[in-house]
């Protein structure tokens, strides 16, 4: 869903902050290594703060439920709205969101061949052969995503007693949306080759030839540029080209996309409720603890995009507890003026119930951006063909007539991504803010420091089952080798003339990276015998045997650590300036905010400014 709109701007002026530092979190000890970078990369999933998450919105409803309002009330209904839109978000630098799906360390990728020098070899999504300078680059491209989010806080609260120790109880209800715009640009746009044949040299008699891929897309179903391929791309063969088997069929992306225009959700998310009691009140102030419950109303990851926009906290439940706390620290003799200090905090255990959200991974075995890599389906079939049917005249199969026989190509994403369950060990924010009143005017400025621990990742394997996902030992990581090969007729060699010849190879390649793998290997024998070579090149397999396939164990297979969410650590600096009829009845007040919020050098976080407005009533 797209949602138009101008958004409210703010040109934020005297902002200052220290960046602030976030140590990085080991993983699992089963996965062996540093996850947590300097900067996070090859991860398709960005997961926002929550909007409900902000505290300095308790402060702004609290100060308006303290005795020196002069109020009767004990019931506070409050909003608060909001408009946050993303800063400061560097190019060329993993400052910028964009740098998180791409496994460069920044937001731009460049692209190339399979020699290396590049990030990206084109030939994997479908583009064959790219034209590349001296430095094997033959394009760039740039993920500059610009982030939005609006959203309506709505909160009620009420106490026991203003002035005394009693119980209170808050609840929060948030209704809002966000929306990503990706901005996928070409910095420098590919030039395919578009060969459809390539010469073959035989290590016996020396013969030349010309060879085709006989599965992969001949240059007419190609794409042309990056952006076709993680748009969406042009999926399947016109009506002339299906079934011919020679052209190949198209694959493209199911998962994974750079969405081409912005992406929206719209959501009542994370309704929280805290229920707790003031240990501590008089006529200067209050103190108080409470058990905090939050609901996952809002929308989970489908995993169909990169950075697809979340609003709540993506499908999970947080238990946890508050603290509360306010204090007057000084009143001038008219009683007119006064000083307040006040605090909010909350500290929740992020856990996943039994609806789960999808995730993309790469290959344990082939590193950052794997996930991209070309696979070939290598299930077993059986060849129903005398001597050796299929099925035995008892009925039983006859695994004499097993086969592996390679099928379709496609991208490893689409098996790659998987139903998790997701847990957070602790996600915990604090607030506190300094308010000056006089008459029925204030004045306040305040920090707010939120974090979250590293998430926790599983597959749900009964979710899995359920959606038929395939056994990945089924596919194969291909590199550039490929399973057969065409030969077409009337090919020239020695001044004769040719027959049709397909060559079956079964080839493979288990340890290709997605910018550097090895070059086809070149076929045995004088045409028209030609084979496979008795000794394949350092790194190329036969695709038929199970173990050259990827593992159908997951934790073997999947980089599950390298999908998780990076701890992240941000401080915000906000003001709130507003008016308050505390003479009239229920009392109500309005304020406008503004605040920004910075993050480390990592991009685990966006930097986000915002303005809002904020009122109430007391009853």
């Amino acid at each position: 869903m797209n949602f138009k709109g101008k958004g409210l701007y703010l040109i934020l002026t005297s902002f200052w902050v220290i960046n602030l530092l976030a140590e990085s979190a080991d993983c699992e000890s089963s996965c062996n290594k540093k996850c947590d970078t300097d900067c996070s990369i090859s991860k398709n999933f960005w997961y926002p703060r929550s909007f409900s998450s902000y505290q300095y919105h308790d402060l702004f409803q609290m100060k308006h439920t303290h005795p020196s309002e002069k109020r009767d009330g004990k019931l506070d209904v409050s909003f608060v709205t909001e408009y946050m839109q993303n800063f400061d978000g560097k190019c060329n630098s993993c400052k910028n969101l964009g740098s998180m799906p791409f496994w460069s360390g920044t937001n731009q990728l460049t692209i190339g061949n399979n020699d290396g020098r590049a990030q990206l070899d084109a030939y994997q999504l479908g583009l064959g052969n790219i034209q590349t300078d001296e430095n094997g680059i033959g394009g760039i491209i740039q993920l500059n995503p610009r982030i939005q989010s609006i959203g309506t806080d709505m909160m009620v609260y009420w106490v026991q007693k203003s002035d005394e120790r009693g119980m209170y109880f808050r609840l929060h209800a948030p209704m809002g949306g966000m929306r990503v715009t990706p901005r996928l640009t070409e910095v420098k746009s590919i030039q395919p080759e578009n060969n459809l044949s390539f010469s073959q040299v035989g290590s016996g008699g020396g013969s030349e030839f010309d060879y085709q891929f006989l599965e992969y897309p001949v240059p007419a179903r190609r794409y042309q540029t990056i952006s076709d391929v993680f748009f969406g791309g042009l999926g399947g063969c016109s009506d002339e080209l299906a079934g011919s088997a020679i052209y190949g069929k198209m694959f493209g992306l199911s998962y994974g996309r750079v969405a081409p225009d912005s992406l929206a959700i719209i959501r009542l998310a994370d309704i929280a409720a805290t229920l707790g009691y003031n240990v501590y009140a008089d006529e200067k102030g209050f103190a108080g603890l409470g058990f905090k419950v939050s609901f996952p109303t809002g929308n989970r990851p489908l995993a169909l995009y990169m950075l697809e926009p979340i609003y709540g906290r993506a499908g999970l439940w947080g238990v946890g507890g508050e603290v509360s706390a306010l204090y007057q620290v000084w009143e001038n003799e008219a009683c007119n003026r006064r000083i307040t200090v006040s605090l909010q905090g909350e500290l929740e255990h992020l856990m996943h119930g039994r609806t789960p959200s999808m995730r993309s991974f790469d290959l344990k075995k082939n590193g950052p951006g794997s996930k991209y890599l070309l696979v070939q389906d290598y299930r077993a079939t059986y060849a129903n063909l005398s001597p050796n049917p299929a099925i035995n005249d008892n009925g039983t199969v006859n695994p004499n007539a097993q086969v592996y026989e390679a099928q379709y190509l496609d991208i490893a994403i689409n098996y790659t991504t998987l139903p998790v369950l997701a847990n957070f060990a602790v996600e915990g924010a604090v607030a506190v803010m300094v308010d000056f009143a006089w008459d029925n005017w204030n004045f306040a400025l305040g920090g707010e420091f939120w974090g979250r621990s590293r998430e926790k990742l599983s597959i749900d394997m009964a979710s899995a089952v359920h959606n038929q996902s395939l056994d990945l030992n089924n596919f194969a990581v291909l590199g550039r080798q490929l399973s057969s090969y065409y030969v077409p007729g009337n090919t020239t060699i020695a001044n004769k003339q040719s027959p049709e010849l397909d060559v079956f190879t079964y080839l493979c390649e288990p340890l290709a990276q997605i910018g550097k793998s090895q070059d086809s290997a070149l076929l045995s024998g004088s045409y028209p015998t030609v084979s496979t070579p008795t000794t394949l090149p350092e790194g190329v397999k036969d695709a038929r045997l199970s173990e050259n396939r990827i593992p159908s164990n997951l934790d073997e297979a999947l980089d599950i650590c390298g999908a998780e969410v990076s701890s992240v650590f941000t401080g915000k600096i906000f003001t709130h300036f507003g008016y308050n009829w505390k003479d009239c009845n229920y009392a109500p007040s309005v304020a406008l905010v503004a605040g920004a919020e910075f993050t480390n050098t990592t991009n685990n976080a966006v930097q986000l400014w915002s303005v809002g407005l904020q009122g109430s009533l007391n009853f």
